[in-house]
């Protein structure tokens, strides 16, 4: 990977939330809606299904430093004719019941606001803030949710189409639509003019259904620009020329081998988020992640009698599996999510055996999407994963004879940014 592509990578790193955001945020939204399950639905313990989370955090596009939390909070299907009879601006009732409840929790939060479809609680700078949606489920899985405008009035709305638009699209490119929409976002940021998330998530979907998403970073950042002020009103035009024109003289550095340079006018289009030259030159050992708690890991259930020799070679391809990227070594680069992974175990075992995989994942991301694996399963010569999860994780291979353990392989880790 050369100096320039790398940097990149380093820089959607940088944008990231840290583990201590993240937790922030968590604990955020989880406070919020809790506290109005245990209101509205007294009977049942709070398990976060009453809560669907929305907008960037949702759709997983969200960037630092931290901004607000969009979660909608399913209410009980028996309140809603509550404020459906009310005349007088039931949808402007139902956020200062909101309100209300939450003052009971956050009395000592610096403010908390209803107006338009949400109630915002406000907590300290530097923080998360949460902007609370209530709303109906209906059969079809939309959403009834509340408008105060104009004397109040329902909308119907569909965010788990929007979400799934940015799955599919994520999943088509290998992970590129997110990390392209969080640098677009970082970009809007470091210029003066500000978009709206929807804006550049609806432009980046658009711009993969026509783009090629097998090439390097600098070069899809190039194209989106001129794909995005083809599209885009006089507002946003003339920033969009720039950031284009800057890409393009980035690019042609790259190529011409003036790599500082190219490093400085990427700088001007993302700030000082973009890494310099130097810190991507850095021995990546620098920014590999540390291997997490695996107490949960299954204990090897055979006796163990060294016999024969296996080893694990592992090669990434393309997200449907059709190109092969080349190969990786344990504790190797960082990968990045969206990829699958081929290893087969190399052994000199003869006869009769079997194959058996434990793959292992760490990490709190893994954690909070109750995906820990770690058991023992019988399988072949060859076994494919996903990287899907920040952290490092690890394989191992086991020949079985008979109920004994005659083969393992090292751990083969794998480390995901």
């Amino acid at each position: 990977m050369d100096l320039i592509s790398r940097s990149f990578k380093l820089f959607l790193a940088n944008i990231l939330l840290t583990s201590k955001q993240r937790e922030d945020a968590k604990k955020k939204y989880s406070g919020v809606c809790k506290k109005l399950h245990d209101r509205y639905y007294p009977k049942t313990k709070y398990n976060g299904s009453t809560k669907l989370l929305i907008g960037s955090y949702g759709k997983h596009t969200n960037i630092r430093p931290p901004r607000d939390v969009d979660v909608l909070f399913i209410m009980p299907n028996g309140k809603f004719h509550q404020y459906d009879d009310n005349k007088a601006n039931g949808q402007s009732q139902l956020l200062q019941d909101i309100k209300k409840i939450l003052s009971e929790k956050y009395s000592t939060t610096d403010k908390i606001k209803a107006w338009g479809k949400v109630v915002l609680v406000q907590f300290a700078n530097g923080t998360h803030n949460i902007e609370l949606l209530p709303a109906w489920e209906k059969a079809d899985g939309k959403f009834i949710i509340p408008n105060t405008e104009n004397g109040g009035y329902w909308e119907t709305w569909d965010p788990r189409t929007e979400i799934k638009k940015i799955d599919d699209s994520d999943k088509k490119t290998n992970g590129k639509t997110r990390a392209l929409i969080r640098m677009i976002k970082k970009w809007s940021e470091n210029c003066s003019v500000k978009l709206k998330s929807f804006q550049i998530e609806e432009k980046v979907v658009s711009f993969f259904t026509s783009n090629d998403s097998d090439k390097e970073y600098p070069i899809i950042v190039r194209d989106f620009f001129e794909y995005f002020y083809n599209l885009a009103d006089q507002t946003a035009k003339s920033h969009l020329k720039t950031a284009y024109n800057r890409a393009c003289k980035a690019c042609d550095l790259d190529n011409g081998g003036k790599i500082k340079k190219a490093s400085e006018e990427w700088k001007k289009v993302f700030g000082d988020n973009f890494p310099s030259v130097e810190s991507s030159s850095r021995s990546y050992q620098e920014n590999k992640p540390v291997l997490a708690d695996y107490s949960h890991c299954e204990p090897l259930r055979w006796p163990f009698r060294r016999i024969y020799k296996v080893r694990i070679d592992a090669y990434i391809y393309t997200g449907n599996k059709t190109r092969r990227l080349g190969g990786i070594n344990s504790d190797g680069r960082l990968l990045s999510p969206g990829f699958w992974l081929k290893f087969i175990a190399r052994t000199n075992a003869r006869g009769n055996f079997n194959y058996y995989w434990q793959v292992v994942n760490t990490g709190e991301a893994a954690r909070d999407n109750n995906d820990l694996r770690g058991n023992i399963f019988k399988g072949g010569q060859l076994q494919w994963e996903y990287t899907k999860y920040p952290g490092k994780h690890w394989i191992e291979c086991f020949i079985v004879v008979d109920n004994i353990c005659v083969g393992r392989s090292e751990k083969f880790f794998v480390n995901i940014r």
